[in-house]
């Protein structure tokens, strides 16, 4: 920060200063210049200031990349993502011998299970209870026949029939006897009119039913010689045969008749009410959307409607009963075996011994089978360790090693150049705004170089990996297992402890030697990690640690808050801990303000005692000028 000399006021604003008006001196560059030392001094100070607050900021991006890290691998040690979890070396597979019989089956395993085969036969699967319209929902179209106005004369008569919104007339042609031999008619019309399989014509008693699979169909009366105005025929319903889910319960046509403008029914204890003004797919809706335990859905093909239990086996049980009006009755009827399937249990066999279960997804001794289709067929499954992903972990975890370490390095190797200090404003003031980023870059680099704690840490980093792992029994012997001998190792002393990975070597560690490498990675001492704990206790917990527990009390003591301020949080603080405002930095910033504020104030004082100086003298010259001249005026 510089001061900026005010050349007309005071620094108090109650003194006027005359800028050399009498005496023609720049006074303003004057008191600039005796002031210089004083400016001096608070740049300065200015300049620590901020070399600390840029200091912070480099600590800071280390510590965030340490929590991100530590975050990363040693959450949870429970959790198959860190590091400390012996499922992040050792990842289980399941298959079916033979590919095909995955259609019936897939088998997914804990990582701690220690069965390697399994023989699954006679599966079947569980299914879901479903309830379905008995016949069909609609009403069908029906038309009348009077025996006893037989023979009843047709010929020349016609009626419209619509099918899926075409229309034609059809077009009688004799006398008709009884109901079946008129409906035999009416079938080779329809037919001949819009081909087979379109509509079916059959007679109950003296009544004739057109039905229709997936297809819209409805009559009229003909426009010219009409049929259904002959005494003996008529038509009884002429509306098409398919529920219109839009429309509301009273502008179906339900071959069960709804009655009454109010309902109310239960489904599985579960109560619900609707209107005859409601819509069809808006009880559809409020049914599916509910936690009754069932599921329905209506078919235009088949005109039924299906209830479905959301579970199966003996767990899918349906219940259903109309409380109010006869809405469930009239769309699935009472549950009978003529409408009504109950769900049944699955079962299989799994090495000889039978199994029973409501679901298709169970889990026994940590393995969770997932039955499919139903088969006789003897199916083994051999279970193996994932070798692969267990490699891509420790692959993304020296990865992510190395940017770490590569980072506390860079910091570590930085130069610092002491021709680079902060700009003060003056010299701000000089340069363009592309000059003092360039400036501000260089001036900022080199600061955490060689710094003792971030050494430490780096140096501790490449200790763990290369000092062998003791056995816990006696503290003496070392494990077998090395990181070298897995085939991780560092790349140099260029690389500065970075590692490399030679992939066969450790994938042939992971398949024939996984416990090995499982504790070599995450073996834990028995000994705690205190702050106050003693420097032996410290090195047997260190030896009978495996890399990462090593690592992680590192990270602990590093930017942890577990057991105490960790040493980094102490010297910059974090965003979020209670390091934030109390720390080394922060509390030197602080005296560099106060020191600041000593500064400025003795500045504004001895700029207020200059400019009085400086007012007093040109007032008086300006008196002696007046003198003079009053003098001269009087002699002339």
């Amino acid at each position: 920060m510089s001061i900026s000399l005010n050349s007309t006021t005071s620094s108090n604003g109650n003194t006027s200063s005359i800028s050399g008006l009498a005496s023609g001196m720049d006074t303003d560059s004057i008191i600039e210049g005796m002031m210089s030392a004083s400016q001096a001094k608070i740049d300065k100070v200015n300049q620590q200031k901020q070399l600390l607050e840029w200091k912070q900021e480099n600590y800071t991006t280390i510590i965030s990349k340490l929590k991100t890290f530590k975050d990363k691998y040693f959450g949870s040690s429970t959790s198959s993502s860190s590091s400390l979890s012996s499922a992040f070396y050792s990842s289980k597979v399941a298959a079916t011998a033979n590919e095909a019989d995955s259609k019936y089956v897939s088998v997914t395993t804990s990582d701690s299970t220690n069965i390697s085969a399994l023989n699954l036969s006679n599966i079947q699967i569980a299914t879901q209870s479903v309830a379905k319209t008995a016949q069909t929902a609609s009403s069908q179209i029906t038309m009348g026949f009077d025996l006893a106005s037989a023979p009843v004369d047709l010929t020349g008569k016609t009626f419209d029939m619509t099918v899926n919104g075409t229309t034609r007339t059809l077009t009688l042609s004799k006398s008709y006897s009884t109901a079946q031999e008129l409906a035999t008619d009416i079938q080779q019309l329809a037919n001949d009119a819009f081909g087979t399989d379109r509509v079916s014509v059959t007679n109950s008693g003296d009544n004739i039913i057109m039905n229709s699979d997936g297809t819209s169909v409805s009559l009229a009366a003909g426009s010219t010689n009409d049929a259904f105005s002959v005494s003996g025929f008529s038509l009884i319903n002429s509306q098409t045969s398919r529920v219109d889910l839009t429309k509301s319960i009273a502008e179906n046509s339900f071959a069960t008749a709804i009655t009454g403008d109010s309902f109310a029914f239960t489904i599985n204890g579960k109560s619900f009410d609707c209107s005859s003004s409601d819509s069809i797919s808006s009880i559809i809706n409020k049914i599916n959307k509910s936690d009754c335990g069932a599921k329905i859905s209506y078919s235009s093909i088949t005109d039924k409607f299906s209830l479905t239990s959301t579970a199966t086996g003996s767990d899918g049980a349906l219940t259903i009963s109309d409380e109010t009006g006869n809405f469930l009755t009239s769309i699935i009827g009472p549950l009978t075996a003529e409408n009504y399937t109950q769900g049944t249990n699955a079962s299989v066999y799994i090495d000889g011994a039978k199994v029973t279960r409501s679901s298709n997804t169970f889990t026994i001794d940590d393995i969770t089978y997932n039955l499919k289709a139903n088969t006789s067929n003897s199916i083994d499954i051999s279970i193996t360790d994932n070798t692969s992903k267990a490699l891509e972990n420790i692959k993304n975890f020296v990865s992510d090693y190395n940017d770490l370490l590569g980072s506390i390095n860079t910091k570590l190797n930085e130069k610092y150049n002491n021709d680079y200090l902060p700009l003060t404003d003056a010299q701000k003031d000089e340069m363009s705004e592309s000059e003092i980023e360039k400036w501000t870059e260089k001036a900022k680099t080199g600061l955490l170089k060689n710094d003792s704690t971030l050494s430490s840490i780096a140096s501790s980093l490449r200790a763990i990996m290369y000092t062998p792992v003791a056995n816990l029994a006696d503290n003496s012997t070392n494990l077998s297992v090395t990181m070298a001998s897995i085939g991780i190792s560092t790349s140099g002393y260029s690389s500065q402890g970075k590692l490399v990975i030679d992939e066969d070597k450790l994938t042939e560690a992971l398949k024939n030697n996984c416990q090995g490498v499982i504790d070599l990675f995450t073996q834990s001492s028995d000994k705690t990690y205190l702050a106050a704990t003693t420097s032996n206790l410290k090195k047997e917990r260190y030896n009978e640690s495996g890399i990462m527990n090593r690592i992680s009390d590192l990270l602990e003591n590093s930017v942890g808050t577990l057991y105490g301020k960790g040493s980094l949080l102490k010297i910059a603080g974090y965003e979020g801990t209670s390091t934030e405002k109390e720390n080394t930095i922060t509390r030197s910033i602080k005296r560099y303000n106060q020191k600041l504020d000593q500064l400025l104030d003795a500045f504004k004082l001895e700029e207020t005692r200059y400019r009085s100086q400086f007012t007093s003298m040109e007032t008086y010259i300006n008196q002696m000028n007046t003198t003079a001249s009053y003098l001269s005026n009087s002699f002339s």
